[in-house]
């Protein structure tokens, strides 16, 4: 047996530990290199490969039917009695002779070819491995260290224990800096069986991420007494959130909020301090458009009735001219974000533009439903800056505050601040 034959037997024993893929796999796999590169060289060859892991033997035949000689001989697949006799004394006419095949006699291209389809096959075999032992975990959230990221591309490379995940930039948190080392939480979007790149692919950017932070945060949540209803995500700029209580006398937006902000900065924190607007959910569709679009103001909206069956509609959101970039959005981003929420296709006009076309349209009063809104609010007694500063406060009379069994500490300035930064970042 050949030192190149050798090397092979030895490297089955270290590629099943390392890829923890069973020994008669790693053979199978050799097996089938070896076949398919000698029979593409030489097509008409019948190959015979032997792999014995106790004895670490590999053997490697050409196959030869034994002829009397004739003029179309052919030397592929077969053999003069003479010659077979060489190999076996005992050989006669129609006998299959074995003839050894040194490879590492073989040209430079037909050996590559051999390591190139060895080294695909034990990737087939490996992710096959991966995604037996993964494939439960779909949709799960680990904790992992980040091994390495590649300079060029940007892509991250995450230790996983058993195998390697695979973040791509799409699957980043736009501005977050990772640090090859560290521990971060992904979110695993997919597990892949038949992949030849990676098996395990992982992102920060999914909105999944923040339901596991939700569900670890916010025990009324694991205690089903929130509910989280909509959830959309638009990784770097903004999360947004609906909830709705289940036990009276839990107010969830707030709850969810947690006392001055302290539950979802926690959650915001882990995101690369994305912001996280939770807003109450209604049944009442009209309703729940201006919770969605909140903090921007509509002056009011039209919409229509699903035509397909994803329940899909069509929302025309109106508008005052100045409240237009609010209501967009930089890039389009807080359209994109009512959009998934709604589960609605939608179009931003003025009111202008409304009655230039001759449409007729749903009008909103955002004074009273901010009022309506900020009073039952109070009626929770929740004491929470940031559920209060969703709402514009400017034209309200905060001394009217101190009507209320349990009055709000928070000084007025506070209060108006917070609004306002609100209203600047959607810009």
């Amino acid at each position: 047996m050949s030192n190149f034959n050798i090397e092979l037997i030895n490297n089955i024993k270290m590629i099943s530990d390392e890829k923890r893929i069973p020994r008669d796999s790693v053979a199978d796999a050799l097996k089938d290199a070896i076949t398919k590169a000698y029979v593409k060289e030489f097509p008409e060859t019948i190959v015979e490969v032997l792999v014995d892991i106790d004895n670490k033997t590999l053997d490697v035949n050409q196959i030869l039917k034994v002829v009397e000689p004739y003029d179309d001989f052919n030397d592929y697949c077969e053999i003069l009695l003479d010659d077979a006799k060489t190999i076996s004394p005992d050989a006669k006419v129609g006998d299959e002779i074995k003839k050894p095949i040194d490879l590492s006699k073989l040209n430079r291209a037909v050996v590559a070819h051999i390591l190139q389809i060895f080294k695909s096959n034990i990737t087939i075999r490996t992710n096959s491995q991966v995604y037996k032992e993964w494939k439960d975990k779909l949709g799960t959230v680990i904790q992992a260290e980040v091994e390495k990221i590649d300079s060029r591309s940007g892509f991250v490379i995450v230790d996983l224990g058993t195998t390697f995940g695979f973040l791509s930039n799409n699957e980043k948190i736009p501005g977050e800096l990772l640090n090859p080392g560290q521990t971060y939480s992904f979110y695993i979007k997919d597990v892949k069986e038949q992949s030849k790149g990676w098996p395990i692919i992982l992102s920060r950017g999914d909105v999944g991420l923040v339901k596991y932070y939700l569900n670890l945060q916010i025990p009324e949540i694991q205690e089903n007494l929130i509910e989280i209803k909509d959830i959309a995500r638009i990784a770097g700029f903004k999360t947004k959130i609906s909830v709705i209580s289940h036990r009276p006398g839990i107010e969830a937006a707030g709850t969810v909020i947690g006392v001055r902000g302290s539950r979802i900065k926690t959650i915001s924190e882990q995101i690369n301090n994305e912001k996280i607007e939770v807003i109450e959910y209604s049944g009442d569709f009209s309703k729940y458009i201006i919770n969605v679009c909140s903090p921007a103001e509509i002056a009011g909206f039209k919409l229509t009735e699903p035509k397909d069956p994803t329940g899909r509609r069509n929302v025309i959101l109106v508008c005052k001219p100045e409240k237009l970039a609010l209501l967009i959005g930089k890039f389009g981003n807080n359209v994109k974000l009512i959009s998934k929420m709604l589960n609605a296709d939608i179009e931003v006009k003025t009111i202008r533009d409304m009655g230039e076309e001759g449409l007729d349209y749903t009008r909103v009063d955002m004074k009273s439903f901010k009022q309506r809104t900020f009073d039952d609010t109070f009626k929770k007694y929740r004491t929470n800056n940031d559920v209060l500063s969703s709402f514009d406060t400017s034209s309200l009379d905060l001394s009217e505050l101190n009507k209320f069994n349990n009055p709000n500490k928070i000084a007025k300035s506070q209060i108006t601040e917070q609004s306002k930064e609100n209203t600047e970042e959607d810009k």
